[in-house]
């Protein structure tokens, strides 16, 4: 990690394992985005990295806030974590939102039938509620779904896909922090490291 084209490298390399390993810690970032109220933070699950096209993209419901709050404001952020290596990446980007189109098509398809319960639930997001409660339908409860029956999800279903334009990665080191930064300007690569 001593040049900045073996830090970019890395990270896409990080990025990738984040989607296929359920337990890596960039499996699950942290996404931002703005409001009138101010910035708002939720984790999310990083579905697919296309490093060709600098691209992340992650799932949410189509009635959550945060799909207005995209709509109103399209440029979000992004941090990941990786604790054992004690890595930091807060990566910018401007999404987009994939509802009913040959991209969320193809995201739906490769969503397993557990994850697509995450969509079945009858009322919104953030809906009050007199008790504890998933939000699914009495037929879906305390058990496996079938496809067919996880199929009423897709109407609330929606992929963000956040092009990349900035990255900046910190290590954490006893003998002394690192920092670099990543910007693509009209596709062009602007790379130079920062005091941490």
């Amino acid at each position: 990690m001593d040049t900045l084209d073996g830090i970019l490298d890395q990270i896409w390399i990080m990025l990738e394992q984040g989607v296929v390993h359920s337990d890596n810690p960039f499996h699950w970032p942290v996404l931002g985005t703005t409001s009138k109220e101010g910035c708002s933070l939720r984790t999310v699950i990083l579905r697919q990295v296309n490093v060709t096209d600098r691209v992340l993209v992650c799932h949410t419901d189509a009635r959550s806030l945060k799909v207005q709050e995209i709509i109103n404001y399209p440029q979000t952020s992004w941090i990941f974590y990786y604790p054992e290596k004690k890595i930091q990446m807060r990566i910018s980007g401007r999404s987009t939102l994939h509802a009913h189109d040959p991209f969320a098509d193809q995201q739906w398809a490769d969503t397993s039938i557990t994850s697509r319960l995450n969509y079945c639930a009858t009322q919104a997001p953030g809906t009050p509620i007199d008790k504890p409660s998933s939000g699914l339908p009495d037929y879906l409860l305390n058990k496996i779904p079938t496809l067919l029956e996880t199929g009423m999800g897709r109407k609330h279903f929606l992929a963000i896909e956040a092009q990349i334009y900035s990255i900046d990665w910190l290590i954490l080191k006893i003998t002394g922090n690192r920092r670099a930064r990543f910007e693509w300007v009209d596709d062009s690569l602007h790379a130079t490291w920062l005091v941490p």
